[in-house]
């Protein structure tokens, strides 16, 4: 059976050091000058890259930051907020039940379709609050208007007063 030769790098390893000389280059048979060593590799553009991405990435934060300052100052300037969005339209005590609620007409002043939740207080003529509620309001187009009511379960005696204690909207 023929031998065939071992692959590269099999086999006896050629002798270490540097290759005698002569006028016709190595004189050894089987020496073989080490491979040269590979440039050293540094990671600067690698270092570069990450610097530049994060610095975008700060500066794409801050523009939407911005842009949402900008947005909720337009959609709520002071003394107009979602608060003016909503108007107490009937406060009373039911004669049976004795629930006070607030009858409300919420109107989405802002460029956005919006979620409310709105708290109602209901107040005694000496100041005293009896009771709570509160009314949420989904999915309001801009410049729509929504009726609801906000009943509390809390049996009260006598005529109250309601008062808007918190509104909140969310742009849906």
């Amino acid at each position: 059976m023929p031998t065939t030769p071992p692959p590269p790098g099999w086999g006896p390893r050629p002798p270490e050091g540097p290759p005698p000389s002569g006028p016709s280059g190595p004189q050894v048979p089987g020496w073989a000058a080490p491979p040269p060593r590979p440039p050293k590799r540094t990671n600067t553009w690698l270092v570069v890259a990450l610097v530049l991405g994060g610095l975008a990435v700060l500066a794409v934060v801050g523009i939407i930051v911005a842009i949402v300052v900008v947005e909720r100052t337009v959609d709520n300037p002071p003394g107009d907020g979602p608060a003016a969005d909503v108007e107490i339209t009937a406060c009373e005590v039911d004669g049976d039940t004795r629930w006070p609620r607030a009858d409300l007409t919420v109107t989405n002043r802002s460029s956005k379709t919006s979620d409310y939740v709105i708290s109602i207080e209901f107040v005694t003529a000496s100041g005293t609050r009896v009771a709570e509620a509160n009314a949420s309001v989904d999915n309001l187009a801009p410049d729509q208007a929504s009726q609801d009511r906000a009943q509390s379960l809390t049996q009260v005696e006598g005529p109250v007063s309601c008062n808007i204690t918190d509104v909140a909207r969310f742009a849906s």
